[in-house]
């Protein structure tokens, strides 16, 4: 949840996932995906074998073209639906104002190193067709778009040699709900006025409490 003060007071509350926390469900189903260590802070394979891009202090690269490695790149994707909001009101006191919309996320895997087709190919089946995955996804509210592209082989020319190279990427939705509590109303003002403009002020001011 992110949580957002207004400079009236109001705060909006927010479950849309940050790109850090995209990277790292990820970058931890991906590991799973692939039958590796799940990252953490003992066990460094994983975040080896599968590394997010953009990180602050830069990403190594393979060394060889004989070594694996995977590389994870989440963004957020331009949809029909993320215009779309749908805004409901609840409560008998403080008003509850409640968002829902979908938001649109591209996951993109490139693959290197001799195993990199077959490694795509373990991506694919398991973010397509297995229920483990979909429900690890569907808990964090992200469902992927049905019918993705095969893996796509691409050697990619580096150093003068042609080193092998896979890619393969699937679009998802996130259902986000925003609310912003509205407040409650606690007294009202009343200013009664005489007809004759020439008075000066209200002829009575009171205030009604709740």
């Amino acid at each position: 949840m992110i949580n957002t003060t207004y400079p009236n007071g109001q705060v909006l509350t927010s479950t849309a996932l940050t790109q850090q926390q995209m990277n790292v469900l990820l970058q931890s189903l991906t590991c799973g995906m692939l039958g590796l260590p799940l990252p953490a802070a003992n066990t460094p394979a994983g975040y080896a074998a599968v590394r997010t891009d953009w990180p602050v202090e830069g990403q190594p690269f393979v060394t060889t073209p004989q070594q694996d490695g995977c590389f994870l790149a989440c963004v957020t994707e331009e949809t029909p639906y993320n215009k779309v909001r749908n805004r409901t009101f609840t409560g008998t006191g403080p008003i509850v104002e409640q968002w829902t919309y979908t938001r649109g996320w591209r996951i993109s895997w490139t693959l290197y190193g001799p195993n990199c087709v077959d490694r795509a190919r373990q991506i694919w089946s398991a973010v397509t067709f297995m229920d483990y995955f979909a429900d690890a996804l569907s808990t964090n509210n992200l469902f992927v778009v049905t019918d993705p592209s095969e893996p796509t082989y691409m050697p990619e020319s580096f150093n003068a040699e042609w080193w092998p190279r896979a890619d393969f990427a699937v679009s998802m939705y996130e259902n986000v709900t925003e609310t912003i509590s509205d407040g409650e109303v606690t007294s009202v003002e009343v200013k009664i006025y005489n007809a004759d403009v020439s008075t000066i002020g209200p002829a009575a001011d009171v205030t009604i409490s709740a």
